[in-house]
This record gives C-alpha cells, sequence and structure tokens, in this order.
C-alpha cells in the first residue's frame, strides 16, 4: 500500500463515508409536482418492492435463503434509496405469526458475518419483524414507505375496495394510525401507501373515485383516512392510488387517476399528498394500445390521459409504485418497447418504486435470480440512469471545476457508485486517500463509474480525487453522510 501524503493544493476533496450510521428523519414535502426535503432541495424515491408481509408468510419472502441484513444491505449497494414494503392487517392481530424463517447457515451476500442467519427474527411477532427490517433501513440510510397491500393474507386479489367483513373501514384507518404512531420516531419511513391497486366496476361494487355512495367512494375514503395519519404523524406522506374505472375508461388497478383532474384529493395538509399510478407492460396483460400502429409512441399521450397530467400540469409529485419487467424478448419486443420509453419518459423526473426485489412474481420475475442472491444484471443496468441520491446526501457544495483541453471533469457519487464525467479514459488515475492525507488505494480509472463496494474500503471518510500522470487534480467537492 502505498502510504505517501497526497500534496495537490489545487484538488477539491470529495468525502463519503462508508459506513452505515443513523440518518436524520426524512420529513418530506411536495410543492407543485416535486417532492422536497426540510432543506428546500428536490429529492426522488427510486426504490424497490420487497413483497412477503402480506401474504401468508407474513414476513419479506426469501428469509428462507437470506439474512434480513444482508438483503438490505444488498439492496442499498444496488443504488435503491426506498424499500416499498407491503403489509396486510391481519399482521397485526394478536396472535399472527411469522413463518418459514431459515435460522441456519450464513447469508450469501454477508460471508464474514459472524452472526448467525435472521436471529434476531426469532421468536418475533410480525410486527416485531417490521420494526426490525425499518430499524435496519434507519441504519443504512433506506426510506421506506409502507403499503397496505391487503386487509386479509394472500387476499389483494378479492379486495376491490379498502374493508372487508373482517377488516371494516374504522379498523383500516385504526390501524393505518396504529403504526403512523408507533413510527413516529423512526429515520426510515416517510409515507403509506393507504390501498395497493382499488379496483372493480361500478356494477361490481368496485372502487370508484368520487360519487355519492361513501361504500364505494375510494377518493373519500383516502382524504379520512389520510387525515386521520397526519393527525397522528404530520411528518408523513400520504401515498394515494388511482382506481380501475373513472366513467367509462378503464386502466390498470390503481392506475387511473383521471378523477383527481377535476375532483382532486384534499387534505388537511396537502404538502404530505402524493399520487400513485400502477403501471405494466403486455406481460402483465395485452391492453389495446400496445397494439396501436404508432406504439411505442403513443404511449405518453396514454399515460398524460390516465396520471402524467398530475406531474406535467404541476398538480402534484408521483409515485410510480409498480412497474416491472420479467423478459426483453416478450410480446415480439413490445414490452421492451414499453419499458424503455417508460424509463426515459417518466422515471427521471418522477418517484418509483420498481416491482420487485423478488424473484417469485408470477408476472414479472424480481431483480433477483431465483437463488435470490444474483442480481438479474440487464434490468439494474436499465434502472440505474433513473435513480435519485440517497436522500440522507447533502446537496453539492458549488465549486469552480478544474479545466483539462476545454473539458468540465465532475466527479460524483450516486447509485453506489464513484462516477465519473468528462476525463479522459485511461489517461487518468482514482486516487483515495484517508482522512489524514494518507493515500490509501490508486487506481488506473478504466471505467465511467466504480462502485464503492469494490474498493474494498473499511468504514471511515476519505477523500478522492482524479489525478492525471503529473499529479493534476479534476474533480468537484461536496458531502454526503449517510
Amino acid at each position: 500500500m502505498n502510504r505517501s501524503i497526497l500534496r495537490l493544493p489545487a484538488i477539491a476533496a470529495l468525502l463519503f463515508c462508508t459506513a452505515s450510521a443513523p440518518v436524520m428523519a426524512f420529513n418530506l414535502h411536495v410543492e407543485g409536482s416535486t417532492l422536497m426535503n426540510e432543506n428546500g432541495t428536490s429529492v426522488r424515491l427510486t426504490g424497490v418492492n420487497w413483497f412477503g408481509m402480506e401474504t401468508s408468510n407474513m414476513c419479506p419472502h426469501g428469509l428462507w435463503a437470506r439474512d434480513w441484513k444482508g438483503m438490505l444491505m444488498q439492496v442499498k449497494d444496488m443504488g435503491f434509496n426506498c424499500i416499498r414494503l407491503p403489509w396486510c392487517d391481519a399482521m397485526l392481530r394478536t396472535g399472527a405469526t411469522a413463518n418459514s424463517v431459515n435460522f441456519y447457515g450464513v447469508d450469501p451476500y454477508r460471508k464474514n458475518a459472524t452472526t448467525d442467519m435472521n436471529k434476531e427474527l426469532a421468536g418475533k411477532s410480525p410486527l416485531e419483524i417490521m420494526d426490525i427490517i425499518v430499524d435496519g433501513c434507519a441504519e443504512l440510510g433506506i426510506a421506506v414507505v409502507l403499503d397496505n397491500h391487503s386487509r386479509e393474507p394472500d387476499n389483494y386479489m378479492n379486495e376491490q375496495v379498502w374493508y372487508t367483513a373482517k377488516t371494516s373501514e374504522q379498523q383500516w384507518i385504526a390501524d393505518w394510525t396504529f403504526l403512523a404512531s408507533r413510527y413516529k420516531n423512526s429515520a426510515a419511513i416517510v409515507g403509506c401507501d393507504l390501498d395497493n391497486e382499488p379496483h372493480g366496476t361500478a356494477s361490481s361494487g368496485g372502487s370508484q373515485w368520487g360519487g355519492s355512495d361513501t361504500l364505494y367512494d375510494w377518493k373519500s375514503a383516502a382524504q379520512r383516512c389520510g387525515n386521520a395519519i397526519l393527525a397522528a404523524n404530520p411528518n408523513l406522506l400520504i401515498v394515494v392510488e388511482g382506481v380501475q374505472q373513472v366513467g367509462a375508461t378503464s386502466y390498470w388497478w390503481g392506475g387511473n387517476l383521471r378523477g383527481a383532474r377535476d375532483n382532486p384529493v384534499v387534505l388537511s395538509d396537502n404538502s404530505k399528498l402524493v399520487y400513485s399510478p400502477h403501471e405494466y407492460g403486455p406481460e402483465v396483460f395485452d391492453q389495446t394500445w400496445f397494439g396501436d400502429a404508432t406504439f411505442p409512441g403513443n404511449l405518453p399521450v396514454v399515460w398524460d390521459s390516465a396520471f402524467a397530467f398530475i406531474k406535467n400540469g404541476n398538480k402534484g409529485h408521483l409515485l410510480l409504485g409498480e412497474f416491472g419487467i420479467r423478459d426483453t424478448t416478450s410480446y415480439n419486443g413490445r414490452e421492451i418497447g414499453w419499458f424503455s420509453t417508460l424509463l426515459s419518459t417518466l422515471c427521471k423526473s418522477v418517484s418509483w418504486t420498481f416491482w420487485c426485489l423478488n424473484p417469485n412474481s408470477g408476472d414479472t420475475g424480481g431483480l433477483l435470480g431465483d437463488d435470490w442472491t444474483t442480481p438479474v444484471q440487464w434490468k439494474l443496468d436499465m434502472l440505474r440512469p433513473c435513480m435519485a441520491p440517497f436522500l440522507g446526501a447533502t446537496p453539492i457544495v458549488q465549486q469552480q471545476p478544474v479545466r483539462k483541453d476545454g473539458v468540465h471533469t465532475r466527479i460524483s457519487i450516486a447509485h453506489g457508485c464513484i462516477i465519473f464525467d468528462g476525463c479522459a479514459l485511461p489517461e487518468n488515475f482514482l486516487v483515495v486517500c484517508s482522512a489524514d492525507g494518507k493515500t490509501v488505494l490508486r487506481k488506473r480509472i478504466s471505467a465511467s463509474s466504480i462502485p464503492l463496494i469494490s474498493l474494498s474500503l473499511a468504514p471511515g471518510v476519505y477523500m478522492v480525487a482524479i489525478n492525471n500522470e503529473k499529479g493534476q487534480g479534476m474533480t468537484r467537492k461536496f458531502l454526503i453522510a449517510r
């Protein structure tokens, strides 16, 4: 190891912490179509769904093969700043039991771990497991959106409205306010997705947007529940999905927000309101617009009509709560045409949570392979340009960059990588120094980004610079705190 001291006064330092430290609570709000933090800086949630607590397992799936900490670490290292965590009301009841959790072996992502697999979850109730997962996210700086996916386990397909014979609207609201109060001091929980995919038609007794019958008026129910949550915990975002049918026009379950154009949700604090459509390709259902002669050019108009008018008209912030893909070749390439267009048109400017981490999603598969460990790399590669920094990252402190051959060179940390922009490859070197100025790593730059995990750095604070052969440095300066 080269322990010489870096002495380049013209070089700006890039500081980052590789340690997992607790973060301040994320108190987010909406201004126009933009999600903002307490400092008035625009942010986006760019995350992944990890389902299971809404099923008969009553705990996140995959814990039969993985350790919960390893799963969260991998989510962070993949670059996702948020997890949408589905749950069901039944898991809150006395006597609810989690199952299919493995307590033996070593997590493949934590090979050097000295603790037993999932030992913290032994004997815990589903609610206590949720507590542990949420606290783990807080330690890693991952935001959490709680998603009330169903009232009864494995029953969301049958629940057209937000209540059942076992779980009344009053109980549904009480369950939400219970969780809002329980996590009032959480450094991870940012929002409450009130009900997953309200659906059905007027003739079937399904959820409607507005109308005189309060038994089926989803918009009014969302207002009642949202206001109750804000009374219990005013820091939370209230995430409201659409319905299936508005008037004579149907769309994806939860994706039809046409009713909000003239009849928007009104909360006690509308700066906490986030609208959340779901959007899928023909793998889930071959909608008519996928067969249009102008496809995929017709999609932005389809989306604007259904939900994107909210963003385009500055009427609120969008969180694309679910979207996913299994195969790039399915439907003669129409699936990847839909996915690519969605990413380029919307996913760089709205919040989103990809469906899903789990490989056992019947429609889409997941971001992990069937071994629950190996990433599906092409999915990650397509998502990464749309990812936003972790919410704990402080804003860039602007500093005049050094010019070389008329090109501005920039260096940043995002999505778990050191990213270079505008530097010649392989002319330059990445130099990493400890806080006291001692060089701990020097390597030639051969790619435009380097994963932090690949550097094998111990926890601590480091200075990062780009050097050429003559020792001339080029970078900007800012701080990332996790």
